[in-house]
């Protein structure tokens, strides 16, 4: 009888010391979290910079490219023919 109570109570004892262990694992594990998903909203932030600026940059070259298209409009013939 005492036997089995000595090892009921190692069991308790080894399961507190498992579960202190692992209490402290998930605290570990959720201050890597926190900062990964910090590291993560930075490159967010970013991204959603280079894309602004990659639009941007290819609202500028289609003006332009819109802008060459219009002078060289210009200096075509009207495509009307020249009564004489």
């Amino acid at each position: 009888m005492w036997e089995k109570l000595f090892d009921l109570m190692a069991k308790v004892f080894t399961l507190t010391a498992n579960v202190d262990r692992h209490e402290k694992e998930i605290e570990i594990l959720r201050r890597e979290n926190k900062d990964l998903l910090e590291i993560i909203r930075q490159h967010s932030a970013k991204i959603d910079v280079l894309v602004y600026a990659v639009q941007s940059e290819s609202d500028k070259t289609k003006m332009w490219v819109e802008k060459e298209l219009a002078k060289f409009e210009r200096w075509l013939p009207s495509g009307k023919e020249d009564k004489k």
